[in-house]
């Protein structure tokens, strides 16, 4: 807060909210005063949602199940391209060392200059008159040791028995199991952010216990040195002191090594540098869980994803299944193949010839013996993923039963612990005052408090392990969310 008089302080934030036409802010410490003059605290402070929903934003392991489900998208594209047409194009240059008649044949009449014109040869009378000879005028001629060849081939298949098309749904399933995947993934992130958060709130609970018996044990033992002083105890009591309160101090060391570990766990799942202080907002609120049996069962099976996914397994088998089977029939499709020639370089200009061609292909392998048995592997591997998917479904529902028992024990165990809390602070209470009026003896002090510090240690484990544990069977049961 700010140390201001209060009528200064409170006409500066009215003045800044009538600039701004916003509510004043509650500043609660010096870092929110720090972001409010625009200047960023370098401590990162979150609650539990925050902490999920920049996991989730942030982690690698997302970028790469997005990264894979693009992947998988674009080979879905790859096999959808088979049912179109494809297109060759082919550039041929070829020299003759002989002259070449086909040549000289193609390009007779290609052009007006190209024409085979009836000439007769003077003073020869052999030859008779009106006999074939290629007569060219500049700038066209005819080089028949020359020929450049451009060809086209539009191929488009009409039947493959199937194959095609269980290809495309097949890939087309990849897509799917990668997006269910990436949901899966982002559930599994989502439960370890759940685990780690709570155990560091677990370590700050338990490292508050610590400080109370350090204190308490501190206070027992300047009053044991001064009735040993006084002559009233013997040393023994002050040296038993001093070896349960070193002991206290080693709980607290451990605590804060266990806060230190949980937040590297978090800053690894968070992306944030090692050495980012990173602090919680501890969470310890406690609400009775309605899970019950067989809703639990009930709800796994519907909502697991990982079910989906074995069904995505199956049908992937059987579109395999279908594709090698599509490989004993015969296929059938069509093509048609232009081509331009010239005896120049460009086979695009006007003196150039064409050609063209249709064909329909029937191919038909007989590799009977191969192809028979990859389709009875494929029937294998489909018998196979659908035993693998009634494994799956019976394990997820002995997890779920298993997180639900162990959800309900710490639930059960919240209410005792506290009541033994209640009981050892009184009774830590009591030998207090017994032993100011020396009616108890130290032993009877220490043995209060050492069960009074289990006693509040033994709660907030069993509340934290049940936050973990509910979050354990939503998880199992495939309905945990940010």
């Amino acid at each position: 807060m700010f140390r201001t008089k209060p009528s200064i302080g409170l006409t500066c934030v009215a003045m800044v909210c009538a600039v701004l036409s916003v509510a004043p802010p509650l500043l609660d410490n010096a870092d929110a005063a720090d972001r409010r003059q625009g200047r960023r605290s370098t401590e990162q402070r979150l609650n539990m949602q925050q902490a999920v929903a920049l996991a989730v934003t942030r982690n690698l392991r997302m970028a790469d199940d997005r990264l894979a489900v693009r992947e998988k998208e674009h080979q879905r594209r790859e096999a959808f391209s088979d049912f179109l047409p494809s297109i060759d194009l082919q550039y041929g240059a070829t020299w003759y060392r002989y002259k070449n008649s086909s040549n000289v044949a193609a390009f007779a009449a290609a052009h007006d200059g190209r024409r085979i014109l009836p000439v007769a040869r003077q003073g020869n009378p052999a030859d008779p008159v009106g006999s074939p000879t290629v007569y060219g005028t500049y700038p066209y001629r005819i080089d028949p040791y020359k020929a450049f060849t451009l060809t086209a081939t539009v191929s488009q298949p009409l039947y493959t028995g199937g194959r095609l098309l269980n290809d495309y749904k097949y890939a087309r399933l990849g897509v799917d199991y990668s997006a269910i995947q990436y949901e899966v993934d982002r559930q599994d992130l989502i439960l370890e952010v759940y685990q780690a958060y709570n155990q560091m709130t677990q370590s700050i609970k338990l490292l508050e216990v610590a400080d109370q018996s350090i204190r308490a044990l501190e206070a027992l033992r300047n009053q044991t040195r001064e009735f040993y002083k006084a002559g009233v105890v013997p040393k023994v009591d002050v040296l038993s002191t001093e070896g349960q309160l070193a002991q206290a101090r080693i709980q607290k060391t451990q605590a804060q090594a266990d806060i230190e570990r949980y937040r590297a766990t978090l800053n690894l799942l968070l992306r944030y540098p090692q050495e980012t202080p990173l602090q919680i907002v501890p969470d310890i609120s406690f609400v009775p869980s309605d899970y019950g049996i067989p809703q639990i069962y009930a709800t796994a099976a519907a909502n697991r994803l990982e079910i989906r996914q074995a069904n995505i397994s199956v049908e992937q088998a059987m579109a395999l299944v279908k594709s090698s089977k599509a490989d004993l029939i015969p296929a059938v499709s069509m093509q048609v193949q232009g081509s331009r020639t010239n005896d120049d370089w460009n086979p695009l200009d006007r003196e150039a010839v064409n050609s063209w061609s249709l064909q329909g292909i029937l191919t038909w392998s007989f590799d009977m013996f191969r192809r028979r048995e990859t389709v009875k592997e494929r029937r294998a591997s489909q018998a196979r993923a659908f035993v693998a998917r009634e494994q799956l479904v019976e394990q997820i529902m002995e997890e779920v039963k298993s997180a639900y028992v162990d959800m309900k024990r710490s639930q059960s165990d919240i209410g005792d612990n506290r009541k033994a809390v209640e009981f050892r602070r009184e009774n830590f209470r009591i030998n207090q005052e017994r032993y100011k009026e020396q009616v108890a003896t130290y032993i009877e002090v220490l043995d209060a408090q050492r069960q009074l510090a289990q006693a509040e240690g033994d709660y907030y484990l069993s509340l934290i392990g049940y936050r973990i544990n509910k979050a354990t069977l939503e998880r199992r049961m495939g309905i945990l969310r940010e």
